[in-house]
């Protein structure tokens, strides 16, 4: 006991500093990305009671964060606008991740000098990236962390926490409809037939709603076939980020094994996580850099944490040191939660090279080096200018499309948006979500009016100028109406100056229509 009180202070101290850093680091990175916008779109269109949508009267579930969306559009009622709200919101839940795995770790280690998991989490690089970015991966990983650890201890309320994991992202419905097996293998019926019917009746609303069972989303980025070559990429970008993590990744077999033998009753938990792995390597990773990793690596350095935990109170039992390995491990336990700590601390940037910075690493990226704060700033933007077009944007572009609002946006580069377009069938894999080609048909189906950015360079299309942050934008016309230029070019932030040299370069009349595209299909 005195030894207990003896180490109270420091522990709790310690744990209280982490906690404090991490949160100082996760506003300190705070940032929201271009596909959160597409989000954000939603969640006002909901709010302004034109449904879930993200073209007025087009049903399409161009998002895969169904409550996060829902949540965000509550923002409007209280008058918080989203690019706040998912910020903080998302730093709020990174805070209950390390409390709460604070608390898995207070439970067995209470008297230990120092708080060694939340150490480690507290340093984990990309846990403060994904903090914010205006996504729902926060809140997602509290969730789906949460289940995992009742699911451990074989607490009901993983179906009621799994459940909500499964309306944030739907791979939380992986882990749902697993946990339901187990407990339908061990003959506990009520608990899965209750949140397996509510689950069902959720999918039968979200089927007549949108019609189809499955998100647009998985059409444009998840169902392309298997892609196991680019997922290796995606696993090795997180051992180039963190070069000892390899070191919590053996911890973690380790302990998959001691639960393999020893207790039966967490087998279906490993294979849900081995199961999620396999899916993550499956369909490739993401083109954002460790972002599909985020929601499983606290748990799998809590079962690492769990297997030092092991060794460190097995060392101490007397019977124990005529072992080989107990009498190395009790001289060094220092240097493995050393090593543990380092393993999350250590982190390099797997984009730098040789004193330079590439783009992407095989397709994979760190959007927040490249969007950095911008796309929270609110200002700049001529809200509304393009509200009687029709346009074509790109990934990148969302941002525009909340704000411009267009009276139609096509997202011409995975096709999000687009329940034709997401199901296009790709010639050649490359970079995640980001494959399928565009064609001049593409286009002309959906009657376009302006390309936000110029994805056909064999054609010469006109542009014109918009001034955006002091950093003029070429937007191209695909079709030019008079009606709806003339007073575009009047507002203060475009410039047709180039749009008109070019018609009278050509011979064209301004009064008139003009098709710049292409009808054939390319």
């Amino acid at each position: 006991m005195l030894d207990l009180k003896r180490n109270f202070i420091s522990y709790y101290l310690l744990a209280a500093m982490m906690i404090l850093f991490a949160i100082y680091q996760a506003y300190h990175w705070r940032w929201i990305c271009d596909d959160a916008y597409i989000s954000f779109v939603y969640a006002r269109n909901f709010f302004e009671g034109n449904g879930l949508v993200f073209n007025l009267g087009e049903k399409v579930e161009g998002y895969t964060n169904f409550l996060w969306t829902l949540f965000l559009s509550l923002g409007y009622f209280v008058g918080i606008k989203p690019q706040l709200l998912s910020v903080f919101t998302g730093i709020f839940f990174y805070i209950l991740v390390l409390c709460l795995f604070f608390t898995a770790e207070n439970k067995v280690s209470f008297g230990n000098v120092y708080p060694l998991l939340i150490v480690h989490l507290a340093f984990l690089f990309h846990l403060y990236i994904f903090a914010s970015s205006g996504l729902e991966t926060s809140v997602f990983t509290f969730f789906l962390s949460w289940g995992l650890l009742l699911w451990e201890k074989q607490n009901k309320r993983v179906f009621l926490v799994f459940f909500l994991t499964s309306l944030i992202r739907p791979e939380g419905a992986l882990f749902l409809v697993f946990a339901s097996l187990d407990w339908i293998r061990k003959k506990q019926y009520k608990e899965p037939i209750v949140f397996g019917v509510l689950f069902l009746l959720f999918c039968t609303l979200r089927f007549f709603y949108y019609e189809d069972f499955f998100p647009n989303t998985f059409y444009a980025k998840g169902n392309k076939g298997s892609y196991f070559s680019q997922g290796f990429y995606y696993l090795l970008y997180l051992l180039r980020s963190y070069p000892l993590f390899p070191f919590v990744i053996l911890l973690t077999v380790i302990q998959i094994f001691h639960i393999f033998r020893t207790k039966k009753e967490n087998q279906f938990l490993v294979y849900t996580l081995i199961l999620y792995i396999v899916y993550v390597l499956y369909v490739g990773g993401d083109f954002m850099g460790n972002r599909f990793w985020i929601p499983i690596l606290p748990f799998f350095s809590y079962l690492a944490f769990q297997r030092i935990q092991f060794w460190t109170n097995e060392s101490q039992i007397e019977s124990n040191q005529k072992y080989r390995f107990y009498q190395i491990y009790s001289k060094n336990s220092i240097l493995f939660a050393l090593v543990f700590v380092l393993s999350s601390a250590i982190y390099t940037d797997p984009l730098k090279s040789d004193g330079k910075r590439v783009p992407d690493w095989h397709g994979i990226g760190e959007e927040r080096m490249f969007y950095e704060q911008h796309l929270i700033d609110q200002n700049g933007y001529d809200e509304g200018a393009l509200e009687n077009f029709r346009v074509a944007f790109f990934g990148a572009q969302a941002h525009f499309i909340y704000y411009l609002k267009p009276n139609f946006a096509f997202e011409a580069e995975s096709g999000l948006t687009d329940k034709i377009f997401a199901k296009k069938q790709i010639d050649v894999r490359g970079r995640v979500g980001h494959e399928t080609k565009l064609s001049y048909e593409d286009l002309n189906f959906r009657k376009i009016d302006l390309l936000l950015d110029h994805r056909l360079p064999e054609l010469d299309l006109p542009f014109v100028t918009y001034t955006w942050r002091s950093s003029p934008l070429r937007f191209y016309l695909w079709n030019y109406d008079p009606i709806k230029m003339n007073p575009l070019c009047q507002r203060k932030d475009w410039n047709c100056d180039d749009l008109t040299k070019r018609f009278l370069s050509e011979g064209l009349d301004l009064k008139q229509t003009v098709f710049f595209g292409k009808n054939d299909s390319k």
